[in-house]
């Protein structure tokens, strides 16, 4: 009995996969996700998506790179490997780049020459053409129905229970922003808890010993919001680029102290809830800046206005997050999407989906009368859908040359030299990469040394 329900399922299994095959040879075009970190579906072969009106293809089977009706290569950012590219590159393939990530992860992705490669892209930059800058603003009540502890409460949290001003919970050092060096120089001007093993300086009660395992606790998430600041420093900077470290502390009423996107103030709910650091000349500056605001609560309470009803001023914000097609990606928020609208992987494909078939009935048309439409040009990305600058020292706001960010910057603007060059002579073989990579190397030392001898 066991043996032929085995066989009914392996029959089903093998008519269920020629079935998809089959309607896979149609003229729907398919989405290919080349980096297996994502796919935003439960299938493991491939997935029929709707997208209003009209329909493709997903699927993250590498067996349909060869697929004729294979138009969109999907990558995410973090996952891209120069030695794993789907090789060669043909004029129907369109490729899809998708990163909410750190800048940190990829470098590759912050040079021109590279994200030029890129047709379609979802980035944290607004210029992208799927922006997800908002990713960590779950829903506008998401920054105002958590209302502030009370001013006296958290006055009295200084006094009885010992807490600074100023709390920091990281656990990452080493990062392109350099954030400890400006927190560390801060501590010489007014004391910061922090709680993470950066600059450790305080133990969380017992109940919440791992910062790392604790963000999402409420216990721990009470805790911190009797704080008056946050330090919310990122761990690289690039316009557009916030995240949790933000949103977290205007979420609980507590305000953020900010290092990262030097645009952060256009995505804030009015423009007096966040500190930038870039608006002081020092961390001694800012330090005292602080302290006049710890001292008068009249001041302080001005950054949390945003809290009162209609609080929020921002038209670029409500505007942004109210018209997104895409929602919550985060389970514990998922709540506020009433809407039941899809992740922002789902929304990326979509809208892949729709650009391809929209260049597919242009090409026919152009086909069909070549001197009444013109042939579409391919889009293409440009350095404002995700370039992010060279590391530097918040502290001198110049580059550190010693520091391996510096090597790590300059190091993958040789890899994307390396693969430029492979595509535009048509190679097959992405390992290839290495030998490109290598032979510019030696050529930039040539050119050192002849310069050195100049």
């Amino acid at each position: 009995m066991r043996s032929l329900i085995f066989f009914f399922i392996s029959v089903f299994t093998i008519l269920s996969f020629v079935a998809v095959e089959h309607f896979a040879k149609g003229d729907l075009p398919i989405l290919l996700w080349w980096t297996q970190q994502i796919y935003p579906h439960p299938s493991e072969n491939i997935t029929l998506i709707r997208c209003g009106n009209v329909k493709c293809y997903s699927t993250k089977s590498r067996g349909y790179l060869d697929n004729k009706n294979t138009k969109g290569i999907m990558f995410y950012g973090t996952g891209i490997d120069p030695l794993d590219l789907p090789l060669p590159r043909t004029q129907d393939h369109e490729w899809c780049l998708f990163h909410e990530e750190s800048p940190l992860n990829n470098y590759l992705l912050s040079h021109e020459h590279f994200i030029q490669l890129f047709n379609h892209t979802a980035t944290f930059k607004r210029e992208s053409d799927y922006p997800i800058t908002t990713q960590d603003i779950f829903a506008l009540e998401y920054l105002t129905e958590r209302q502030a502890i009370d001013i006296k409460v958290k006055n009295e949290k200084r006094k009885s229970d010992g807490f600074a001003a100023l709390m920091y919970t990281q656990s990452h050092a080493d990062v392109p922003s350099y954030r400890d060096s400006y927190v560390e120089e801060l501590m010489k001007y007014i004391d910061v808890d922090s709680y993470g093993t950066c600059l450790h300086n305080k133990d969380l009660p017992e109940n919440l010993t791992n910062p790392e395992e604790s963000f999402q606790k409420d216990q721990f998430l009470d805790f911190i919001a009797g704080y008056k600041f946050h330090l919310s420093f990122e761990n690289a900077v690039c316009d557009d680029y916030m995240t949790e470290k933000l949103m977290r502390p205007l979420h609980l009423g507590s305000v953020p102290i900010y290092y990262g996107s030097p645009k952060a103030k256009d995505w804030m709910p009015n423009n007096h809830s966040i500190i930038m650091v870039n608006d002081f000349k020092s961390p001694m500056e800012l330090a005292e800046f602080i302290k006049y605001l710890d001292e008068n609560d009249e001041e302080y309470l001005k950054y949390l206005d945003f809290k009162k009803p209609n609080g929020i001023s921002n038209k670029l914000l409500k505007e942004t997050v109210l018209n997104r097609d895409w929602g919550s990606h985060d389970h514990k928020y998922y709540f506020y999407n009433i809407e039941d609208k899809v992740d922002y992987y789902q929304g990326f494909e979509c809208h892949v989906c729709r650009e391809i078939h929209k260049r597919t009935n242009a090409l026919k048309e152009h086909e069909k009368d070549p001197s009444w439409f013109p042939k579409p040009p391919p889009k293409m990305a440009d350095n404002s859908h995700l370039g992010c600058p060279k590391p530097f020292s918040p502290l001198s706001g110049h580059e550190i040359p010693s520091s391996h960010w510096s090597f790590t910057y300059e190091d993958t603007k040789t890899v994307a030299d390396a693969v430029v060059e492979m595509l535009r002579r048509g190679e097959e073989d992405p390992s290839l990469t290495y030998m490109y990579y290598t032979q510019l190397k030696k050529k930039q030392k040539q050119n050192s040394q002849n310069t050195g001898e100049l």
